[in-house]
């Protein structure tokens, strides 16, 4: 997908609106861009009383992903530091554009990665396991080639990225390759490329089925990619589930089709239901309790 570039002006409200600020509708003045965002769910609009009305941003996180997706946007405040060093002799956004742009490509992308009973190669050479404590990071994915036949598993937490073998008995099948994605849109790119099937394992709350359906399963073919959950899940957001997650997050549902995307079927039911979310970490937590 094609980077569309920001102006200055909206992505400073886009900063704000980020930080937890309110805005009226008279400090945005990218009416079009406004427009867009809040029908994607990405800001909303709040009535204030006495025909007024501002604009704030429920989930930084949505925004943060939306932007990394739709404008190839890392970081605002990287985007706007590029921006405002360009001196201001009235050359054209486009030249600023293309400049943010080189920025942008020019930092560290790529994912995390690690085995669990399978393989991985780096320029046909195997990876030996890596020591307790040192992450493998993959820079070049296009030098990465894993097993056919592993499940590849996207985790969306760190900590749960850092201790999966202790979560790992908990997924379908035994061969697995796991990835975390840093500050890029690096694993979608790579997943495109391979015929590996994918899981998606976020948060089990709108965000996390948000973050899925954009960032992974409108990129990949649907008889390829699925959202994880546990069979227990219901019981699990019943009896640990938080009601702030929900009520923060609802309003992504509405853009969730579970006809367009079955395997969110039950997922969204038991959400609505319980009108709780759950963060992935919690499994964590559930697994030391075993012991």
């Amino acid at each position: 997908m094609s980077s569309k570039p920001l102006p200055l002006s909206f992505a400073r409200c886009l900063l704000r609106l980020q930080n937890g600020e309110q805005l009226n509708p008279s400090e945005i003045k990218a009416k079009s861009l406004l427009k867009q965002f809040c029908e994607d769910g990405v800001l909303q609009k709040q009535p204030v009383g006495n025909r007024r009305s501002v604009y704030f941003c429920a989930n930084a996180e949505v925004l943060q992903n939306y932007l990394r997706i739709q404008n190839d946007v890392l970081s605002l405040e990287g985007y706007i530091n590029e921006f405002e060093n360009i001196t201001s002799d009235g050359e054209s956004s486009l030249i600023a554009s293309k400049s943010t742009k080189t920025f942008r490509s020019g930092s560290l992308q790529g994912f995390f990665i690690k085995e669990v009973n399978s393989e991985i190669r780096i320029s046909g050479k195997i990876v030996q396991p890596q020591p307790q404590g040192i992450q493998l990071f993959i820079h070049q994915p296009e030098d990465l080639q894993i097993s056919k036949t592993a499940l590849v598993v996207g985790v969306e937490n760190p900590e749960c990225f850092l201790k999966f073998e202790k979560l790992a008995h908990l997924f379908p099948q035994k061969e697995l390759v796991v990835i975390m994605r840093y500050m890029s849109t690096s694993p979608n790119r790579w997943l495109q490329t391979i015929s590996n099937n994918y899981l998606h394992f976020g948060d089990f709350d709108p965000a996390g089925l948000s973050i899925y359906i954009h960032e992974y399963r409108k990129q990949l073919p649907g008889h390829r990619c699925n959202y994880f959950f546990p069979p227990n899940i219901e019981r699990l957001i019943h009896q640990y589930g938080l009601t702030q997650l929900y009520d923060q997050q609802n309003y992504l549902l509405k853009n969730i089709d579970p006809c367009q995307y079955p395997e969110t079927e039950q997922l969204v039911d038991v959400l609505n239901k319980y009108r709780k979310g759950l963060e992935q970490e919690r499994l964590l937590t559930l697994e030391r309790q075993k012991y």
